[in-house]
């Protein structure tokens, strides 16, 4: 299997799109949402109707309005926010300007290797979790991320599109699986569970607070916030209680889940079967990381690192997705680890 091709703006924002909708339909978020729009909307009518004066109603069915415009305008506007996620994704550095050039993909020695620019990039066969057809494209991936979007052109035509993702998804499907993690001519360093788990927080809300804090959904949060508040000050009913209170959780639950023990509570969750590790190693081959310990192992392309530098007592390499790679300060300062993260923090962050 031996393809070339470039890949579309509109198939990557078609991807992202579709990650949005996934999002959206979570029961969690399809819950919230009603309550910013019916929910808050029937409190504020019932308070008009019984509870405020003249010159007060006209202040909270315009917020009332406004609140649930927003959040139907956010519902309906997939496409945009697809488009503002890849802005994020370029401006960051996770997504290279080498990403729109020339695409070669090529099955060899039990890998898919992709090349692109000056990047190179490799998954497993067995690590091949999805082959998806959908708008017009391929969509292969690694794990539980993106791997490429080969498009329809790459092809002679459907039917050829048809028969190479059917015999990726067969190869996947009898790829073998090494039984055990392993990675030679990596270099090791001891660390327990707790270290690894203060890393893992450590990075996740460096990573929220530099790049996902100051947008433009924090400010509006923060607006609604000021005016439940206000609706609150206005009068201590036990109904304008529980809406203001209703209404201040919603639009705060994002950085409620940064309070520190919930934060905590998420990470464990999220890390699996790197719990109970005590020995890691590291190894950088061609433009990837291999990262792995006595219990787990993960690949993750260079290019997709967005912090590489020391926070407290670690050495800290993060991405999008857990688990980052975590390093004590006295091993990550000995030669070889030092020379090893100097090369890795040249190599993404090299245009």
């Amino acid at each position: 299997m031996n393809l070339t091709y470039q890949v579309p703006k509109a198939a990557y924002i078609a991807l992202l799109a579709d990650m949005v909708r996934r999002n959206d339909h979570r029961p969690i978020r399809i819950v919230t949402a009603l309550l910013m729009t019916v929910g808050q909307m029937a409190a504020v009518i019932l308070l008009c109707i019984f509870r405020l004066e003249p010159g007060q109603r006209a202040f909270f069915l315009v917020w009332s309005g406004l609140l649930a415009g927003l959040t139907i305008l956010r519902r309906c506007t997939v496409k945009q926010r697809a488009k503002g996620t890849l802005q994020r994704l370029e401006y960051s550095g996770q997504l290279p300007e080498d990403y729109w050039k020339e695409h070669t993909l090529r099955s060899e020695g039990g890998e898919l290797h992709l090349r692109y620019g000056a990047q190179r990039l490799s998954c497993p066969l067995h690590g091949v979790s999805q082959v998806v057809e959908k708008n017009g494209c391929l969509y292969i991936y690694c794990g539980g991320s993106i791997f490429d979007i080969v498009p329809q052109s790459a092809f002679r035509d459907q039917k050829d599109m048809d028969h190479f993702a059917q015999r990726l998804r067969e190869a996947a499907r009898t790829a073998e699986e090494p039984k055990t993690p392993s990675v030679t001519g990596s270099i090791s360093w001891k660390m327990d569970e707790k270290a690894f788990e203060d890393g893992q927080y450590l990075a996740y809300r460096t990573l929220y607070y530099r790049y996902r804090f100051l947008r433009p959904a924090t400010f509006i949060r923060l607006a609604v916030s000021v005016a439940a508040v206000i609706n609150l000050m206005n009068k201590l009913t036990p109904l304008n209680v529980t809406v203001s209170a209703v209404i201040l959780l919603l639009a705060n639950l994002e950085n409620i889940s940064m309070v520190p023990f919930i934060s905590r509570l998420r990470i464990r969750r999220e890390v699996g079967a790197w719990k109970g590790g005590t020995e890691y190693r590291l190894a950088l081959r061609d433009d990837a990381l291999l990262f792995s310990s006595d219990r787990a192992q993960v690949q993750i392309p260079v290019h997709k690192f967005n912090l590489c530098e020391e926070i407290g007592p670690y050495c800290v390499m993060a991405w999008s997705n857990f688990p980052a790679v975590v390093i004590p300060l006295e091993a990550a300062h000995t030669p070889e680890l030092s020379a090893l993260i100097r090369q890795i923090r040249e190599s993404f962050q090299t245009p």
